[in-house]
């Protein structure tokens, strides 16, 4: 049987397809820069990275990770969760190794675990987090001091194996405030003023028909909570589209990304976010 012209031609656009959901978009990196008006922070760079999602041997991942976030020189580091790949710890990343390598991350640096952590070993991946310098907040805070001012970061539990308590987390904090919770369902319940909320888990919903919402975000509101900078409330929240992927391996017009948050003075905004490749 012989294929039509019509036929090779459809055949070719699958290819494709599977080749850029499976290889080309995984992999392709971006820096995701947003602007946020905010005079008690004007000065600070914040770097955000979540759902890294690290198989057994993605060292030479990891190390560009940390790489290029060394090269946007931030001010401080969060970080949102989800470093294990999955539920069995024997096929994701040496958790003592990934705590390593992120430890190499010329910034302080802060953390929040996500319930594929804790699916695997959440006591294993904080210990790892803590002997390598990084503070896991859970349900707590801390204040420290950034270009000479005092600034409190709080971490939220996660929501889906953990219990977030957010009188827990915000007691003795004052503003500025930046809180990191790797759900961002939480969102609604966070009634304190907070100046910025660091969210991933939804992956930006990993497949987005071009001029559609995703086909499935993981999170009780949609698509409205896919990725990007949200404020639906009193407080603005970024959702990153995170690192890695979860379930089907394969991404679809929504990049994987760091997050690059520059404070800056009120009325200096001219554009809200934009992207660098890498």
């Amino acid at each position: 049987m012989f294929m039509t012209k019509e036929m090779m031609v459809v055949i070719a656009f699958f290819v494709f397809i599977l080749i850029r959901c499976f290889i080309i978009e995984p992999n392709s990196l971006v820096i995701k820069k947003y602007e946020i008006e905010d005079n008690k922070l004007q000065g600070i760079r914040v770097a955000f990275l979540s759902d890294f999602h690290l198989k057994r041997r993605e060292y030479k991942k990891l190390d560009k990770i940390v790489n290029l976030t060394n090269m946007q020189n931030p001010n401080i580091v969060l970080l949102g969760g989800d470093y294990a790949r999955g539920h069995d710890i024997k096929n994701t990343m040496n958790p003592i190794i990934t705590a390593q390598k992120l430890s190499l991350i010329n910034a302080p640096t802060y953390a929040v675990l996500g319930e594929n952590d804790w699916w695997t070993d959440g006591d294993a991946i904080s210990k790892a987090l803590k002997d390598s310098g990084i503070r896991v907040l859970e349900n707590s805070s801390v204040r420290i001091i950034l270009k000479n001012r005092y600034v409190d970061i709080i971490g939220l539990s996660d929501l889906t194996t953990q219990k977030p308590s957010i009188s827990k987390a915000f007691r003795k904090t004052a503003l500025p405030r930046i809180l990191i919770t790797h759900n961002p369902d939480v969102y609604f319940d966070i009634i304190d003023d907070v100046n910025l909320i660091l969210a991933g888990h939804t992956h930006g919903g990993q497949f987005v028909i071009p001029f559609a919402k995703p086909v499935y975000v993981s999170s009780k509101y949609g698509s409205e909570f896919a990725n990007g900078l949200i404020k639906k409330a009193r407080n603005r929240m970024i959702v990153s589209t995170g690192i890695g992927t979860t379930g089907f391996p394969a991404r679809l017009n929504c990049k994987p990304e760091i997050v690059i948050v520059d404070f800056v003075r009120v009325g200096s905004v001219k554009q809200v976010s934009k992207k660098t490749k890498h």
